[in-house]
């Protein structure tokens, strides 16, 4: 079996955070990426890199050849044009999807976003992003892969290691640091617990040590058992 872990939309600010966690922890990472200039500049020298676009699914094969498992952190900057919400946070999240089933790889692991299901929270004016992640959540969801998808609370550039709230059924406001995303995303890829989840993350004031994933995880519910989409 394969160990190496694909990470889409490797050159972001969480992207790249994530890229480092798991190098750290020794996994051989391959890097999708949009800008092969921008990933030589800002990614380690030993990553794997494939250039393509997710919205092109002739572009997917090669990224997701021999690998065991995708992390999936694309997300569109721009609310109009080809990279729009609806084709990078819809479109582009299915064809990954869709491209991890058609290659075999069975674990997936999908950033997507707090307010998903608020579609009027003021964000979803940028190009009707939160409905539009929402769908790409739903493809993940169909797709009968091992899947969890994580839902951060609005992104800062402030270090890691603050305590962290995690919650479902989309309830939860707050900010959390985009290291933290990180070190949540790599503790739960290889956690059964977290497999069939879909769960919030803040940063907050909370009893749990930002690194106790133990009692994080184990009072995670499946979607399955919430029952219904979230």
């Amino acid at each position: 079996m394969p160990d190496r872990i694909l990470v889409a939309g490797a050159t972001g600010g969480t992207g790249q955070l994530i890229v480092a966690k798991l190098r750290s922890l020794d996994h051989p990472v391959r890097a999708f990426v949009l800008d092969l200039a921008e990933a030589l500049e800002l990614l380690p020298p030993e990553i794997e890199l494939v250039q393509g676009n997710a919205v092109d699914p002739a572009a997917l094969p090669p990224a997701v050849h021999d690998v065991r498992a995708v992390i999936c952190a694309i997300g569109s900057r721009v609310p109009l044009g080809d990279n729009r919400p609806e084709r990078v946070d819809y479109e582009g999240v299915r064809n990954l999807v869709h491209a991890a089933c058609d290659a075999g790889v069975t674990r997936f692991v999908l950033i997507s976003s707090i307010h998903v299901t608020h579609p009027e929270n003021p964000f979803n004016r940028f190009g009707q992003i939160l409905d539009w992640k929402l769908k790409g959540e739903d493809a993940l969801r169909d797709s009968g892969l091992i899947y969890t998808i994580i839902r951060p609370g609005g992104l800062t550039d402030d270090p890691g290691g603050s305590p962290i709230q995690i919650g479902q059924r989309d309830t939860l406001k707050g900010k959390i640091s985009r290291s933290d995303v990180a070190a949540v995303t790599v503790s739960a890829l290889d956690d059964s617990r977290t497999y069939h989840t879909t769960f919030e993350i803040i940063n907050a004031v909370d009893p749990y040590l930002p690194d106790d994933w133990q009692a994080h995880f184990a009072a995670l519910k499946t979607d399955r058992d919430l029952h219904g989409r979230l």
